[in-house]
């Protein structure tokens, strides 16, 4: 807590100061004071690179494959703790971000799916270690907090229009729809590195972090349409209700390799990171579907259907693939330009939930369990991607460095992974790519630095496939009406603060 108050104190000093100093500068110091009190958005669930902490996220301390001169600060590449001499500690980014998701007709024509969210987000909390001696080496540990995801949406349609057939129900039918999606994801690591220096140009790194993930996804969709009928009793109705809830931890272990190779203006590096391995985990899911009196007047038939269960305690592994990122910074006077990039493969199918085979449609043979797994799984699929970033650096000031990036964050959803019946619920949320924007400064003291900045992201698809279209329901689609693409974005802006103290 001191160290937070110390930060923010150094940062009014530093604006202050600025606001004094040239009318440009007037102009950004200004800017960043009306972002200082506007607080959080959470990234994507099916991007890699959405947290500001990543190959291409120049302005974040440490946040590089290759070397960026600075010093004291827990690198993604731990091959460059190398070139720290001296025991830091730092509280490695409290972003306040506002962030919006916006599903254009996502249950039917003007029905809009919103999400907003705003939020603190305590980002890292870091330390490295210098050993002298004839083979000097670092050490760097953190705690991490990325907040994944929160989505939350509701929806209804409350109507008169034709839905049943006029052959039992002639004319229009009051209809009421209601529509409900949440998801929420958090991700907590610890990290332990180290690095040292195999000659004079070049540095080998090891890390492993040790990562719990918490999930809590909430589906839940009802159709009901009354039937038209003579006289002032209260009339008989279709109903289709489906609800599903499901949520999980999973504690798992990766490690990375890291190398660095440092010529004079030159630098290079690359990681090898592993799959997530499993550790522990548990999971619970909640389902329960209805549908009766709905009748089916094509094969003059009515449908009534209940399906319900509970199972707690269950099988769970979340996984993360295989990747290897590469990164080049050249220096030049007054600062430097960076490069990276970061190659993630492929995960087929597979289920971070896998149910029981327990009685889950009511009233049939105890033969139908077997098919409860297919009905219930949680389930996840990830396409190969690749991300790039581009950062610059320049010398403001002997004291002040200004900074500017990039970075790609391509989704990784894939139909084409899923098995053709695709059933069961996916565990993720949005499929479009998303653009980040950094731009910022760090203030260089002897016994500290101070870095600030602004964070925005942007992403947009046209290809957004709905869940339900309350614009059509009947009882050919189970009164969920016939579902299309429709068009979905999100924006945030954020504003980093970090503080890297010398001890």
């Amino acid at each position: 807590m001191k160290i937070s108050i110390l930060a923010i104190n150094h940062l009014s000093e530093f604006m202050i100061f600025l606001y004094k100093n040239e009318p440009m500068t007037k102009f950004l110091t200004t800017f960043l004071c009306v972002f200082l009190f506007i607080d959080g958005v959470k990234a994507q669930d099916a991007n890699y690179w959405s947290s500001s902490y990543n190959p291409g996220g120049f302005l974040t301390p440490g946040a590089v494959i290759a070397f960026n001169r600075d010093s004291g600060v827990m690198f993604l590449n731990p091959a460059l703790l190398a070139h720290s001499t001296k025991n830091t500690a730092s509280i490695n980014a409290s972003v306040y971000q506002y962030g919006r998701i916006n599903i254009k007709n996502g249950a039917g024509t003007g029905l809009d799916l919103k999400s907003t969210s705003t939020n603190i987000i305590p980002q890292m909390i870091s330390a490295t270690i210098s050993l002298k001696g004839s083979h000097p080496f670092t050490i760097g540990y953190a705690l991490t907090h990325n907040p994944v995801m929160t989505y939350r949406v509701n929806q209804q349609r409350d109507a008169t229009l034709n839905v049943l057939d006029d052959s039992y129900s002639p004319g229009n039918e009051y209809f009421l729809g209601q529509y409900k999606n949440v998801n929420t994801i958090n991700e907590t690591a610890g990290i332990i590195s180290g690095g040292f220096k195999a000659s004079d140009n070049f540095a080998i790194g090891v890390s492993a972090e040790g990562q719990i993930r918490k999930q809590d996804y909430d589906y839940d969709v009802s159709s009901r349409a009354l039937y038209n009928t003579s006289g002032f009793e209260l009339p008989p109705f279709s109903n289709v209700q489906e609800s599903y809830t499901a949520g999980y931890y999973n504690v798992g272990i990766r490690f990375k390799g890291g190398f660095a190779y440092d010529n004079e203006r030159h630098h290079l590096g690359l990681t090898l990171s592993s799959p997530l391995l499993h550790v522990a985990g548990s999971g619970n899911i909640l389902s329960d579907s209805q549908t009766s009196d709905l009748i089916m007047p094509q094969e003059k038939d009515t449908v009534n259907l209940l399906a319900n269960s509970r199972q707690r305690s269950l099988k769970v592994n979340y996984k993360m693939p295989f990747s290897v990122a590469f990164g080049y910074a050249c220096d030049y006077k007054g600062g430097q330009f960076y490069i990276a990039a970061e190659y993630f493969a492929s995960v087929g199918e597979y289920n971070i939930i896998t149910p029981k085979n327990q009685n889950f449609i009511k009233g049939v043979d105890s033969g139908a369990d077997l098919l409860t797994p297919e009905f219930l799984k949680f389930k996840d699929a990830r396409k190969s991607v690749t991300n790039f970033g581009i950062g610059v650096s320049y010398l403001l000031k002997p004291d002040l460095m200004g900074y500017l990036s990039f970075h790609t964050d391509f989704n990784n959803i894939s139909k084409a992974l899923y098995s053709i019946d695709d059933s069961g619920y996916r565990s993720n949320t949005g499929n479009y790519n998303l653009y980040h924007c950094q731009v910022g400064t760090n203030v260089k003291k002897r016994k500290f630095n101070l870095r600030t900045g602004l964070l925005f992201s942007y992403g947009t698809t046209s290809k957004y496939l709905q869940d339900v279209n309350f614009d059509n329901p009947n009882e050919a689609n189970y009164l969920g009406g016939n579902t299309g693409y429709t068009k979905a974005s999100q924006f945030s802006v954020g504003l980093m603060l970090s503080y890297i103290h010398n001890l």
